[in-house]
């Protein structure tokens, strides 16, 4: 549990003092002052309870999240740490971390774009970790989870278009090139800007049934 203090405890937090005196759970309390008091607040206060004998995960913990903070704030890498640190398998970190990145999660905004059989190939001969800078302009729309039937459409807009692609970028970065709410032509200049900026790997979402 964590938020800023005070007050001193959080709502419930008294239930779980039970625990810790029959010697169930072991209970640690980091404090991390503000550099200077904001209004009431003077800091964040984080309380953590492991089963007695995992006490090693708090620290683990403050090092993947101390790690992330250096490193311009929680990914899919760190999010999978943080996964496998509580214990889950990972089929569900995989779920998590995709359902994530479709909501444009990590910092980032979720996109989708329609290329060319050419722009394809060169985003596949990439690893799917780069859009194709050798198209002349990307189609881009907002992607908030439409149907196999709207990325159709959204396909069959461009005459050349043959498969649907799915990217997040960092939303603040890219705000001068990308209109949030509605869809544009990001002109071909403007691509390796976008890949400047990519949070995590490109995706296939639809592709033309004439597409091998």
């Amino acid at each position: 549990m964590y938020g800023t203090y005070p007050p001193a405890a959080f709502y419930g937090e008294d239930r779980f003092d039970h625990w810790v005196a029959e010697g169930a759970l072991h209970r640690e309390e980091v404090l991390e002052p503000f550099e200077r008091p904001i209004g009431d607040f003077q800091g964040v206060r984080t309380v953590y309870y492991t089963p007695r004998g995992e006490e090693w995960r708090v620290p683990a913990h403050e090092l993947i999240r101390k790690a992330s903070e250096k490193s311009g704030g929680c990914n899919e890498h760190f999010e999978r740490l943080y996964g496998m640190l509580l214990g889950y398998a990972d089929w569900q970190n995989d779920w998590w971390i995709k359902t994530c990145l479709e909501r444009g999660a990590f910092g980032g905004a979720t996109y989708c774009c329609v290329v060319t059989a050419a722009g394809l190939a060169w985003s596949e001969s990439s690893g799917l970790r780069a859009l194709p800078p050798i198209e002349t302009s990307l189609p881009v729309r907002t992607y908030p989870g439409p149907s196999d039937a709207d990325l159709q459409e959204f396909m069959r807009g461009s005459p050349d278009g043959v498969a649907v692609l799915r990217f997040s970028v960092d939303r603040h970065a890219v705000q001068h090139i990308i209109d949030r709410y509605d869809a544009c032509q990001v002109p071909g200049h403007r691509i390796p800007e976008l890949n400047k900026n990519l949070k995590g790997a490109v995706v296939v979402v639809a592709q033309h049934d004439r597409c091998p």
